[in-house]
């Protein structure tokens, strides 16, 4: 059994899976027990914040007998003694050094991690992992060097059993690349082997003709068509909310779907200022927020997105009154908007509301847009479902490569 001693941030970070390995053993002082508390009763601190501590005692509740409470005792002439600044973090520190047994000091904390080594060497001082090392993009690609390598690649790919060795998933797209970089060829893995797809394009009153720039917006395209779930990730401006709005306004024209219900969860972009009380109801409230800025840019204006939620066409759900929504019977087409600022947790609710007779788009950036500490790491909902969902036939996934939106976007991608 490995002994873990967790400081309050790394507390944070990791309390949906917190108790996941049975091989370790959670040790947690009584320091930040009392720190959780106040946290939870700040006027100081921010609300996310004040949520995740409320978050993790629920979880610490729920599994009692599962951690070992370090009681803090006091350690003020040792803090002295290592000249340490005289605060929690270092009463923690000192707490970890003095516990009876072997341990690992678990810190996120830079500076904290650096005190650390004063006790400590480098094998026993761990982080929680705050990013996800999977790199699944809901496509492979290969780089052929000569025609005869072409015509081998080609040979596989058809022959049933030699074409397990691409790796590529159900739904999971192929790009076949020529010396130069450039994508000459792309292909879907189905249940029936590789199958080349077409180049989609699609048009509706509201958003025009949308032809795709790039071969992953092509699959973007293609999957929204054949697929009754897709989650399409990429930068700002690579197009997804564009692809994605553009596909389902066509659908609804078309009379294949019969509205469009937007799932949001609109929080305030990570460092930004909030800006408090919004008058109105519900609607107005989401329409003077991002995910109403999003719609009128998009659909021209804010005139028109209030036509169509009158019109009964487009509505906006916040994922606060998500509990006993259920689109079955709706013929509807839900769009979950800035995804990566979604829980496991809201994640799953949001995906347990969707009938067999709707379709769902989901769009974020987990890899540069997630706004807060919530939503970070382990407890990313769109990180979870990539695992849970990939693989299954009636889902597909994307990430998009490129920025169209202008040049000064693009260059910002370097700040």
């Amino acid at each position: 059994m490995k002994n873990i001693y967790y400081d309050t941030c790394s507390l944070l970070l990791t309390a949906d899976t917190l108790f996941d390995n049975p091989e370790e053993q959670v040790i947690i002082s009584s320091v930040s027990l009392r720190e959780l508390e106040d946290i939870k009763n700040s006027d100081k601190k921010d609300a996310d914040v004040k949520y995740a501590a409320r978050h993790l005692t629920r979880i610490l509740d729920k599994n009692k007998g599962k951690f070992i409470t370090d009681i803090y005792y006091d350690l003020s002439e040792l803090i002295k003694k290592y000249n340490l600044p005289d605060n929690n973090d270092s009463r923690i520190l000192i707490s970890a050094y003095n516990y009876p047994d072997e341990i690992y000091f678990c810190s996120n904390d830079l500076c904290l991690k650096s005190l650390a080594t004063i006790f400590f060497d480098d094998e026993h001082i761990v982080s929680v992992a705050e990013e996800s090392t999977d790199d699944y993009t809901g496509f492979k690609e290969i780089t052929y060097s000569s025609d005869e390598e072409l015509a081998q690649i080609y040979a596989d790919l058809f022959d049933k059993e030699i074409s397990e060795k691409f790796g590529c998933l159900i739904n999971e797209y192929l790009f076949i690349k020529n010396p130069q970089g450039e994508i000459i060829d792309k292909y879907k893995r189905t249940e029936n082997g590789f199958e080349q797809f077409q180049y989609y394009k699609t048009e509706s009153y509201m958003f025009g003709k949308i032809t795709p720039k790039d071969a992953y917006q092509c699959a973007a395209l293609e999957s929204f068509n054949n697929n009754q779930i897709t989650m399409i990730q990429g930068r700002a401006g690579s197009g997804k909310s564009y692809l994605s709005l553009g596909f389902l306004f066509e659908q609804l024209e078309k009379r294949k779907i019969d509205k469009i219900i937007v799932f949001c969860n609109t929080i305030a972009a990570q460092g930004a200022a909030k800006l408090g009380y919004y008058p109105g109801d519900k609607n107005d409230k989401l329409l003077d927020s991002q995910i109403g800025n999003m719609l009128s840019s998009k659909l021209g204006d804010r005139i028109e997105v209030e036509r169509l939620i009158t019109d009964r066409k487009l509505m906006l759900l916040p994922m606060s009154d998500l509990r006993g929504f259920d689109t079955t019977g709706l013929n509807a087409g839900i769009y979950i908007t800035e995804a990566q600022n979604l829980s496991v947790e809201l994640m799953r609710l949001a995906l347990q509301r969707i009938g067999e007779d709707s379709i769902c788009i989901i769009d974020g950036d987990t890899k540069h847009q997630v706004d807060s500490i919530l939503y970070s790491g382990a407890n990313n909902g769109m990180r979870k479902m990539s695992e849970v969902f990939r693989g299954c036939d009636y889902y597909g996934e994307i990430e998009l490569q490129k920025i169209y939106r202008s040049k000064i976007a693009e260059q910002a991608e370097l700040m």
